[in-house]
């Protein structure tokens, strides 16, 4: 019996596989390369775009450069001519404009950064020259004397809680001789007490003569005048104040007490120096109220 390979004598169509003809073949490749042919003779508004595009950015550097070379470190470098050189140095340039114009335009750029690479202003002489002219006097002996005035008006507030404090002192050892003297009024009147009056008279006296009220008192009236005059001076040089105020005593303390009945505010040591009148208006004080501010 013999075996017969009938698939072998089938034609290729019959086989599931279809093989294309040369000619099909041809007619595919033939259109293919037109389509090709078509597609590139067609402009490419794309290309067109591209080069719009770069045109702009190119144009944009420029500007950059323009506008940022005299915040760049390093010297200011000609471009305008056509050498080598010059090429070589506008592109440097280009590429430090494009660096500075990248890292401070970022949003986790840091104030505390590095800033080598910028040309900063920092030169006050012609700043201080200026105002010279226009003040009629040095900035440096303007600033003394600002410092002077501060410590003069520091000092006399001093020099006035100290004065009070003493006029206070005296007060109270004269109120409390009063009233002993006034105890010593309504004894029993004997001949042993009459006997005591002249000598107790010159003690009140020599008492009296040691707790003498007119020195201290106008020392707090100088001191005052003094503190209200300096106190005018130190209020045109308060031109900017902070989110909480200052005291108006030690200018550099903040302020966290106030008293009644005027309502006056202080820190809370020169809240505590001011024994019964008022610093500023010197209405006697009833009571001390602590501020909060927040």
């Amino acid at each position: 019996m013999q075996n017969f390979d009938i698939m072998e004598d089938l034609p290729p169509s019959a086989t599931g596989s279809p093989v294309l003809g040369p000619m099909t073949t041809a007619i595919h490749n033939i259109t293919a390369r037109n389509l090709h042919e078509i597609q590139t003779a067609t402009p490419d508004d794309r290309q067109f775009l591209r080069q719009w595009r770069r045109q702009l950015q190119d144009c944009m550097s420029s500007q950059h450069v323009h506008m940022l070379q005299f915040l760049t470190s390093g010297p200011v470098t000609d471009i305008s001519g056509s050498s080598s050189e010059a090429a070589t140095a506008a592109a440097d340039l280009q590429k430090r404009c494009t660096d500075v114009l990248n890292r401070y335009s970022r949003p986790t750029w840091s104030f505390t950064s590095n800033i080598a690479d910028l040309n900063l202003s920092r030169d006050m002489s012609g700043t201080y020259a200026d105002l010279e002219r226009d003040l009629g006097v040095s900035v440096d002996s303007l600033r003394e004397t600002q410092k002077k005035a501060i410590r003069l008006y520091v000092n006399s507030a001093v020099a006035l809680g100290l004065t009070e404090a003493r006029l206070e002192e005296k007060l109270k050892r004269y109120e409390t001789m009063a009233k002993r003297v006034n105890d010593i009024m309504f004894l029993e009147p004997t001949p042993e007490l009459e006997a005591m009056t002249e000598v107790a008279g010159r003690y009140l006296h020599s008492v009296l003569n040691k707790i003498s009220l007119q020195e201290d008192y106008e020392e707090m009236v100088a001191q005052s005048k003094r503190f209200a005059a300096l106190k005018g001076v130190m209020s045109l040089m308060q031109v900017q104040r902070g989110a909480a105020p200052t005291c108006t005593i030690c200018m550099h303390k903040e302020v966290s007490m106030t008293v009644t009945p005027c309502g006056h505010t202080f820190c809370d040591e020169c809240c505590r120096t001011q024994m019964t009148a008022c610093y500023i208006c010197r209405l006697q004080i009833r009571d001390r109220v602590r501020l909060f501010f927040s």
